[in-house]
């Protein structure tokens, strides 16, 4: 991202879920490096131009009071271009109360023209924003409003895609991380992860606690006898085994390492390791994927001991299909992605089996679908009734961008309906507005002039378009068929 003229002093609000104990003492880094995501992911090799500069940050208690962020007692701090970690703290007159949602409040700047780092796409459902200006007491101005995110940094642009800085949504800069005293003992997991532990989804479809995907769903759940884990997420979006913690991917495990003796008394910020990687390092000789997935955990163990406890977990297939994803028989399994049969079943097998693991969950079961268990989930599973008339005004030229369906379909979901007799086509919804009758009107990000017959069948889609990453409803799927007994393997 680059800073333009009267926009190089930025604010981000966001929003985080604390655990299920009581909290204090928090402890926020910020870094002056990003990840490469795709072919090259996770090497730390997205730099800004110059140092990032932190005017001043603010930890938002539930009730709104804002408690300052201080590094080594000062309010602002500078995190070194491709290199730096700044760490700062913040102790509460209380303790923060069991499962809350909590805010830190950014203020940033840099020189118009020079680059800096974002990871952030803001949650509009969740009150997450983004304010820009010319100078620091502007932006300040702007943060005591709590007015709408500034026009041309709108998170409400290109509202949950991805792409580029010119043609997806704004990102935001803040914490590279929030640990806070108070852990109770239960595991805390470190999850070696690529975008199908939780990056599948952008943002409207983010939870109430900002967490996305499976694994953190999964792990966050609330369950009355394993209770809810919060993991330490180490990935990107197409992270691979062979890469992690190998040539210049070792600043996240530098600044981890440096929480341990610093500021956690010699003990590591993890208790278990959570092996969900693998998937982006498919090859056609089983040998090879798979060992590029176990190497991991020996430079793993080689670094933190020989008796660090890991949990593999088995890698999910990617399909082909002939219907848009609407059906389970029309998804195709080339033989590298058969988990019954193909290169994917060879790996898996070899991951149940591996010593390096002290226990592994297969996933694989959870996610296919019952009635062909080498494909994931279809659309024909997850009716969801019928879209309530018809949007635009049917002429097939003027566009629409509001639906309405029945207020049960969950935001961020994406849905697909049959919008002529035999003929069906698939929207995403990013906003919701509810008209107190059992409807609500959806706002999508697709934006056609489609005609669309009354009381079209709706069903909400279990895979995104690229048939690799599930969509909401295969992820809530998958989430509800792994047993949550299995974090049970997660204890020492």
């Amino acid at each position: 991202m680059t800073y333009a003229t009267g926009l190089n002093y930025q604010c981000s609000k966001l929003f985080f879920g604390s655990p299920d104990y009581p909290t204090n003492d928090f402890l926020i880094p910020f870094v002056g490096f990003g990840l490469t995501e795709g072919g090259l992911a996770p090497q730390e090799t997205v730099n800004p131009n110059a140092d990032m500069l932190i005017d001043e940050a603010f930890f938002i208690h539930p009730n709104g009071t804002e408690y300052p962020v201080l590094f080594g007692g000062s309010a602002a701090a500078t995190a070194t271009a491709s290199t730096g970690v700044v760490y700062g703290q913040v102790t509460l007159p209380d303790w923060l109360a069991a499962w809350q949602i909590f805010g830190i409040r950014t203020v940033y700047h840099g020189t118009v023209g020079n680059t800096y780092i974002g990871a952030y796409r803001c949650q509009r459902h969740r009150g997450e924003k983004l304010w820009a200006a010319g100078d620091l007491a502007s932006v300040r101005a702007l943060a005591t409003a709590n007015g709408p995110s500034t026009a041309a940094m709108d998170p409400d642009n290109w509202y949950n895609t991805v792409g580029n800085a010119t043609n997806s949504q704004q990102l935001a800069y803040g914490p590279a991380l929030v640990l806070a005293k108070g852990w109770d003992g239960r595991p805390v997991p470190l999850m070696l992860a690529d975008s199908l532990a939780e990056r599948q989804e952008i943002a409207a479809s983010a939870d109430a606690r900002g967490n996305m995907g499976i694994w953190r769903r999964w792990f966050d759940q609330r369950d009355p006898t394993y209770g809810s884990m919060i993991p330490i997420v180490m990935g990107v979006p197409g992270s691979k085994s062979k890469q992690e913690l190998a040539t210049s991917a070792t600043k996240r495990w530098d600044l981890i390492d440096t929480i341990k003796t610093t500021y956690n008394g010699g003990k590591d910020i993890w208790t278990v390791w959570a092996d969900q990687s693998g998937r982006n390092d498919n090859n056609a000789t089983a040998s090879t994927w798979s060992n590029d997935k176990l190497q991991l955990v020996d430079r793993g163990k080689t670094r933190y001991g020989a008796g660090t406890r890991v949990v593999g977990i088995t890698l999910m297939p990617t399909f082909g299909s002939g219907d848009a994803g609407r059906t389970v028989a029309g998804y195709t399994v080339a033989t590298l992605w058969d988990v019954a049969t193909g290169t994917i079943k060879t790996v898996n097998d070899t991951i149940k089996a591996s010593s390096r693991y002290a226990a592994v969950i297969d996933m694989v079961p959870a996610f296919v679908s019952d009635s062909a268990p080498t494909k994931g989930p279809a659309a024909e599973m997850f009716p969801l009734g019928n879209v309530i008339g018809h949007p635009g005004n049917q002429d097939g030229v003027t566009t629409w961008d509001t639906i309405k369906l029945p207020a049960t379909v969950p935001l961020g979901s994406r849905v697909m309906f049959e919008y002529q007799p035999g003929l069906w086509t698939s929207r995403t919804l990013i906003g919701r507005t509810d008209n107190g009758d059992g409807s609500a009107d959806y706002k999508v990000s697709e934006v056609f002039a489609t005609n669309v017959q009354d009381n079209a069948t709706l069903l909400g889609h279990g895979m995104n378009s690229d048939f690799i990453h599930p969509a909401l409803h295969g992820i809530l799927y998958t989430v509800s068929r792994i047993p949550q007994s299995e974090k049970a393997k997660f204890a020492a």
